[in-house]
């Protein structure tokens, strides 16, 4: 299985994002371009899966379960948060407020509807794996795919309304956030708090804050150890302006990890970091050589 090389595309395909957004839990400055980069990314990972196809049930399993609904979601979520964004009402916050709210309501509707899949969806069952996730399996018309035409061979039964689980996970972080933005700050109004509110951002995934916050609160380096998980997560969404609300959630992802690391962001922060001291001590070497040469 391309692990390494799924991760650096959907690494690259955030960053695009980022670059076209600003930030990514408000992508909806520019929808098209949007789009384009998470359909291309879509694209470059079709064409990855045909170079190199899974080598056995498993690994296309773990494919569509978790790689593909990963890249699909930001594309339902681009489309979602420029919608929703656009039509915010212009009125009191009030009316603000019960737009939010309603939208809220509209997710857990969804979710609702396709209770059993969206409780396998949060439990990480595996039962009906093979029925859910395998393209040779897959029925003429799965849930919300009724009028959804994809080519032979990369889609299955349910890869898509995972991907819409995701999505709508993080519409629902982001709902939240303004609504308690509104309720903090009232007399602030949402337009000046957001203008005030980022100093500092993440710029990465939110899993890798995820990997730091359980890295952080198993060495018990916070208050002599006292420090509770959601502590430590507070603190991250408190000091990056950041939404973790899926926190539990995001380190099921890390739990199912199978050919990456459980520490992937972790070793990758080491590695740059022995990188920097080697390259700092060959260049102490070389001056070092320079000055007795003269």
């Amino acid at each position: 299985m391309l692990s390494i090389e799924y991760e650096t595309l959907y690494s690259s395909m955030l960053e695009q994002l980022q670059n076209i957004n600003g930030a990514l839990d408000e992508a909806a400055n520019n929808l098209s371009d949007s789009l384009y980069c998470t359909v291309s990314s879509l694209q470059s990972l079709r064409e990855m899966l045909k170079k190199y196809p899974p080598e056995d049930e498993a690994e296309q399993i773990y494919f569509f379960k978790y790689v593909k609904p990963k890249f699909q979601s930001w594309h339902i979520y681009v489309i979602e948060i420029h919608h929703l964004l656009l039509s915010v009402p212009i009125g009191t916050e009030q009316m603000i407020r019960d737009y939010y709210m309603n939208e809220l309501h509209v997710i857990n509707r969804f979710t609702q509807r396709y209770a059993f899949y969206y409780q396998y969806y949060l439990t990480n069952e595996t039962s009906k794996d093979a029925d859910f996730f395998l393209p040779s399996n897959k029925t003429e018309f799965p849930p919300e795919q009724e009028n959804i035409v994809v080519e032979a061979g990369f889609a299955t039964n349910m890869d898509f309304i995972f991907a819409k689980f995701r999505a709508f996970d993080m519409l629902r972080d982001f709902i939240i956030k303004r609504v308690r933005l509104l309720y903090q700050k009232v007399e602030l109004g949402i337009l000046s708090e957001l203008v005030t509110a980022r100093k500092f951002w993440w710029s990465g995934d939110k899993v890798e804050l995820i990997e730091l916050a359980y890295g952080i609160y198993h060495t018990h380096r916070f208050n002599g150890g006292a420090a509770e998980i959601n502590d430590i997560v507070q603190w991250l969404e408190e000091s990056l302006h950041v939404d973790l609300g899926q926190a539990y959630r995001m380190f099921l992802d890390i739990r199912r990890r199978k050919t990456v690391s459980y520490t992937k962001y972790l070793d990758e922060m080491s590695a740059a970091i022995h990188h920097h001291i080697d390259e700092s001590n060959s260049l102490k070497r070389k001056k070092k050589k320079v000055l007795r040469s003269t």
